[in-house]
């Protein structure tokens, strides 16, 4: 490359340009990652779109916002019984349940 600081002068010169603080372009590729962990896409998911060689580094590095399997599974039973269980329903009891002794 000719000008190996053609690209860092041109991006700095835009953000400033645009009233932007001073982000890196890898920046960019966090928030990309930040994004579709935080609202439950899976993990091995961003990897692969990252081009991690291992789950080990997106982990490492991403881990912290994935939703962990105790709110994972409250999310996906509200989703599903959710009007059900704000409706007032009594929850169902199991069959024999009044004959167990305490």
């Amino acid at each position: 490359m000719i000008y190996p600081d053609l690209f860092r002068k041109s991006w700095d010169r835009a953000l400033k340009r645009l009233g932007l603080p001073g982000y890196n372009p890898h920046d960019l590729r966090h928030k990309w990652a930040t994004v579709p962990l935080s609202n439950g896409v899976p993990l091995h998911e961003v990897s692969r779109w990252m081009g991690h060689s291992s789950i080990k580094i997106t982990v490492d590095r991403y881990g912290h916002l994935t939703l962990d399997g105790s709110d994972r599974c409250r999310q996906v039973i509200e989703a599903t019984f959710g009007v059900h269980m704000l409706s007032g329903f009594p929850a169902p009891r199991e069959l024999g349940a009044e004959l167990v002794l305490a």
